[in-house]
């Protein structure tokens, strides 16, 4: 049975919240203090925290505590804002991993916390698990990451975040080398700079990337293909949603284009032999598929273990869903399939566009028509789009 926290001042929220709850799967204990719920969460039985943060209740102090704190707790915020709870994208950056509305019939609400259920069971079952812990090579979200998380949602000034950021010489270098590209050309040596010239959410997907591609165990020349593969999925996933879909993707997880495939990289740097083998099987027999033959072979996919290290660093609930789900974007247990269904389209068109077959490149053409895009308006947008990548 799974516990869910619900802490809230709102009596009749709570009260429609608790009418629906299926007590044969859920306990649900609700409080209207910040420091009871504090105080309960110690006794680490709790599964899910849903905060209330409606106007006259709590607000994201109250989540980023219970990050810092308990980071193993799934994080859910309850909002009356619409314009922030759009396919359950979290309302606080880096801190809530998903959100609803309090709008939302309470039959929605059950069923968005059982399929988060549901994912979590995926990326932490029991064999894959025990496989992961024999692995040496496991990259880990770095401290400057939620610091720089922090700072943003505090206004701090670009000054602070500068010298936060020059704490870590790889970081540094890689801002510098951006922001000094002809794309840029700042021409500077300054952090400070650097940041006005190429902005926050780049010095983000800096760190990430720092992160997941700065693994020594990753031949250089595997790097330089991922590197290049999840940089262009980004410029394309980012593409698709201002020009076919209309609106932009939220800052929230807009690094997802780099991180989807991280599966892979771990994959590759942790087994390098094994994941050649699955290669050349799936290149030799083209009814194999990537994922069963990892699995047979490995003993686990790349998106499982791809949306197992998103959930270990206790990233968004969408980012979550696209690294596990990219190559089954129309599974009917996915919370946001919008986003999961344009990475599938991404991932498959950053192939394309670099002309590299070697590895898994299949499309579900359902897809685009799911997305409310027509096949010829994708590919003048595709034709379009090659001419700058």
């Amino acid at each position: 049975m799974r516990t869910i926290l619900l802490v809230s001042k709102d009596k009749i929220f709570t009260d429609y919240f608790d009418k629906r709850m299926d007590r044969n799967h859920y306990e649900l204990i609700a409080m209207e203090e910040e420091n009871s719920a504090l105080e309960h969460l110690e006794n680490g039985t709790t599964d899910l925290v849903v905060v209330d943060v409606s106007i006259g209740n709590f607000n994201e102090s109250l989540i980023e505590r219970i990050q810092s704190e308990f980071p193993g707790v799934i994080r859910m915020s309850v909002t009356d804002l619409r314009t922030t709870s759009e396919n359950h994208m979290p309302a606080f950056e880096g801190i809530s991993q998903l959100n609803c509305n309090k709008a939302h019939s309470s039959s929605e609400i059950w069923q968005l916390i059982s399929k988060v259920f549901e994912i979590e069971k995926k990326v932490k079952n029991k064999e894959l698990l025990s496989l992961i812990s024999t692995m040496k090579n496991v990259p880990t979200l770095p401290e400057i990451y939620f610091s720089l998380n922090h700072m943003i949602r505090n206004n701090a000034s670009v000054e602070d975040i500068a010298e936060k950021l020059e704490s870590d010489p790889a970081i540094t270098s890689n801002i510098l080398k951006l922001a000094n590209t002809a794309f840029y050309n700042a021409k500077t040596g300054s952090i400070r700079q650097a940041i006005m010239y190429i902005g926050l959410i780049n010095v983000k997907h800096i760190i990430l990337s720092n992160t997941v591609f700065g693994n020594d165990g990753l031949d250089p020349k595997i790097r330089d293909i991922h590197w290049q593969h999840v940089g262009l999925s980004n410029k394309i996933l980012e593409a698709i949603y201002v020009e076919l879909l209309g609106k932009k993707l939220n800052t929230n997880i807009a690094t997802i284009g780099l991180l989807h495939d991280i599966g892979s990289v771990v994959l590759m740097s942790n087994f390098p032999k094994e994941f050649d083998e699955v290669v050349k099987l799936v290149s030799s027999d083209k009814t194999l598929g990537f994922e069963e033959t990892e699995k047979r072979i490995i003993g686990f996919s790349h998106e499982e273990l791809g949306g197992y290290l998103l959930d270990l660093w206790g990233l968004p609930y969408p980012m979550i869903e696209a690294a596990l789900m990219h190559h089954k974007p129309l599974s009917p247990d996915i919370i946001n399939k919008e986003l999961v269904m344009a990475v599938h389209v991404a991932n498959y068109y950053a192939w394309k566009a670099m002309k590299y077959t070697k590895y898994d490149n299949f499309i579900n053409k359902d897809v685009l028509h799911e997305l409310g895009i027509t096949q010829k308006a994708f590919d003048e947008f595709y034709v379009n789009l090659k001419k700058i990548l």
